[in-house]
């Protein structure tokens, strides 16, 4: 019976984390599918960024160790990478602590980019705030207005990458940009903005994040509101409820017991 009751859980808890799951910025999945990191050698890690699987990013950490990692990334960002593997570079550059302008000037920019645009959702959400594939018809409006080919902004618009990049940095210097992002007409930029604002721990944020639940259709509420679970906090917790099925938060709950 314990049994069949956390498999319950679980299945609620897969369901409510599915919009979510598809921001998770980090976990090696983006455009074209990389190849994810395997035990290796650097020499082989440094290969795997030459072609652009940006995954062995932190696979090179892993292997020679922040101190020997920075002049290899270093190298990588100057000589050996394509621009969107840049990006992931100069993320993990800052977070390593490295102080050169250009890898924040970079993640910044194109951060920027992401918070700035207009551009709608791509998923379709009904009146009942639930989602389903899209393109909608906004994006395609949207798409079509300015001149974009579909397939090429459509993507950045389910995964706002460049965003969660900026986040990772750990950087607190992110904080304006992430709350700027909890504005944009895209809640799955909304939904990556709230998420860096928890990895920054950032309290004050709170209020901010309660404020993009209250807007946000059902089930694009509940993606944003997964952040306020991070924060570890008693209040910010109890403000995520009222947008979390009823099996998730009896789930947080039995998990206090």
């Amino acid at each position: 019976m314990a049994t069949a009751r956390k498999s319950h859980s679980s299945a609620s808890i897969r369901k409510v984390l599915r919009l979510l799951a598809w921001c998770v910025l980090l976990a090696g999945t983006a455009h074209g599918q990389p190849q994810q990191p395997q035990p290796g050698t650097l020499a082989d890690a440094i290969n795997e960024v030459r072609r652009g699987n940006f995954a062995y990013v932190q696979q090179i950490v892993r292997i020679a160790g922040a101190e020997q990692a920075i002049p290899v990334l270093q190298d990588l960002f100057a000589h050996g990478a394509d621009a969107d593997t840049k990006g992931w570079i100069a993320s993990e550059l800052v977070k390593l602590g490295d102080k050169d302008d250009i890898y924040w000037d970079l993640l910044m920019k194109q951060a920027r980019e992401v918070v700035e645009s207009d551009a709608p959702d791509f998923l379709n959400f009904d009146a009942q705030g639930k989602a389903s594939d899209g393109p909608s018809p906004e994006f395609v409006a949207w798409a079509k207005a300015h001149n974009f080919a579909l397939e090429s902004v459509a993507y950045e618009a389910v995964y706002p990458i460049k965003l969660g990049l900026l986040a990772r940095t750990e950087d607190s210097r992110a904080i304006p940009l992430l709350r700027r992002g909890l504005l944009a007409p895209n809640h799955m930029v909304e939904a990556v903005a709230a998420d860096g604002l928890a990895i920054l721990k950032d309290k004050d944020s709170i209020p901010l994040i309660v404020e993009a639940c209250k807007r946000a259709p059902a089930e694009a509420a509940s993606a944003i509101a997964m952040s306020l679970l991070q924060f570890h906090d008693p209040e910010a917790q109890r403000a995520a409820e009222p947008y979390l099925s009823g099996q998730l938060v009896d789930a947080l709950h039995q998990g206090k017991q």
